[in-house]
This record gives structure tokens, C-alpha cells and sequence, in this order.
């Protein structure tokens, strides 16, 4: 029987991906090897560091109860599409209010338990101030935003690595580099 952490490492495992650990930003980010890589191009991911469920879930709130302590997490962590796919295992756990603006209370001790497993990676590409708009990739390429709406649509280029209150989607440089060589190459090999 797999102990609480481990159990969690295998649900967040990528079927599609059987050598990866973890997938992230929408895909383009695989852990393998205890590594962080590109997934188009296999390169090592610059300054990518691992972010655990301890540290992602270190400030969420908790309360003290005669039952135990907890922690309180958002409900829209949970469901819908600000959904974490980390916290699936929570949902019979907890004790759910049946307000639902009232967060889902889950004991710590099995928080604590999933502490150390890595659940996605920081770089310093991530910072929200170097991410990507669809217009500033419009400016770096030379074409207008309408056509890098329309290449994002048909799903011509690689997934957004965040997506800003469920409508503005946002790349990192190297992605859409990597992308944006790759269409030139097959471009003039076509010619």
C-alpha cells in the first residue's frame, strides 16, 4: 500500500507522458529525473526549482477545532476551472460547510503527509511581469494579434502556461521562441 505522499506523486503523474513525474504550465514544463525540462525541446528549464504542496499550501488558513486542527482550503482550488489537480484526494477528507462560500476543512496531519511532494516548478521565466500577452508575442513575431488569437484557436501553438482570470492567456519567452524557430525551420523546409 503507497503512503499518502506517494499516492498523491502517482495520481499527478502524466498519462501521456509515461517518463515524466509531473507536467506543468499547461504542458510545456515536464519533471523527469528529478529535473525540470522543456517539453518540446527536452532542454533543462533555466533556474527551475521545485514548488512541494507544503510550500504551495504553507499560508493557506487554518482553524483549531475540538476534532483536530485543519486546513482551510478555497472551494474553487477544488472545483470548476481554478481546479488543482493536487488536491483531488482531499475532497472525501475534508468536511465540507454546505455554504458554498465556506472553505473545505482538511485535517493537517494529512497535509502534512503530502507535504514534500512536488506539485510544480518556479523559474524565474514564471515571473508573472515576464510573462507574454498574445499581443506582445504578436510584436515579437510581426504580425497582428488577430493572428496569434487565430494560431492560439486552432491550436497551432504550444498551450498558455497560465491563463488570468479564466480569459487572457499568458506565455514564457522561451516557449514561444522555441515554438516561433520551429515554425521558420519547417517554413523554409517547405519551400
Amino acid at each position: 500500500m503507497l503512503d499518502a505522499g506517494a499516492e498523491l506523486e502517482v495520481a499527478l503523474r502524466p498519462l501521456t507522458w509515461p517518463d515524466a513525474e509531473l507536467m506543468a504550465g499547461g504542458g510545456n514544463y515536464l519533471r523527469t529525473s528529478g529535473s525540470w525540462i522543456y517539453t518540446a525541446s527536452r532542454q533543462p528549464v533555466p533556474g527551475a526549482t521545485d514548488v512541494t504542496f507544503g510550500r504551495r499550501y504553507a499560508g493557506a488558513l487554518r482553524v483549531a477545532r475540538d476534532d483536530g486542527e485543519f486546513v482551510l482550503l478555497d472551494r474553487a482550488w477544488l472545483e470548476g476551472p481554478e481546479a488543482r489537480p493536487e488536491l483531488r484526494w482531499c475532497i472525501p477528507l475534508g468536511t465540507l460547510s454546505l455554504n458554498p462560500a465556506e472553505p473545505l476543512a482538511v485535517p493537517i496531519d494529512e497535509i502534512a503527509a503530502r507535504s514534500a511532494v512536488v506539485v510544480g516548478l518556479s523559474a524565474p521565466e514564471l515571473d508573472p511581469e515576464a510573462l507574454l500577452t498574445a499581443s506582445a508575442i504578436a510584436r515579437l513575431l510581426g504580425v497582428s494579434r488577430s493572428t496569434v488569437n487565430a494560431y492560439h484557436a486552432r491550436h497551432q501553438m504550444p498551450p498558455p502556461v497560465a491563463t488570468l482570470n479564466n480569459r487572457l492567456p499568458l506565455w514564457t519567452r522561451p516557449v514561444i521562441d522555441h515554438w516561433a524557430a520551429r515554425q521558420t525551420r519547417r517554413r523554409r523546409s517547405a519551400l
